[in-house]
């Protein structure tokens, strides 16, 4: 999964970049505004993945409690 992130970003910026090849825009402008974009779609992603992580954990963490508890009334 983190390998499909990382093809992602960089799709977005190969299409950045030739967009902005395609509206002809200055080099130096076109970098800029591809790895802004690239920038911005990485920490979106990163994003995603911080909160999957998290409700992932809570649902963990909530199910060991749950099983603690049920293991407590069974004694």
């Amino acid at each position: 999964m983190e390998k499909l992130s990382v093809k992602l970003t960089l799709l977005i910026f190969c299409i950045a970049l030739w967009f902005g090849f395609y509206g002809k825009l200055p080099l130096l402008e076109n970098f800029t505004r591809a790895f802004i974009i690239y920038l911005v779609f990485s920490v979106l992603i990163l994003l995603i993945f911080l909160i999957r992580n998290q409700s992932a954990y809570s649902l963990l963490k909530a199910e060991a409690i749950r099983g603690q508890a049920s293991g407590k009334e069974e004694t």
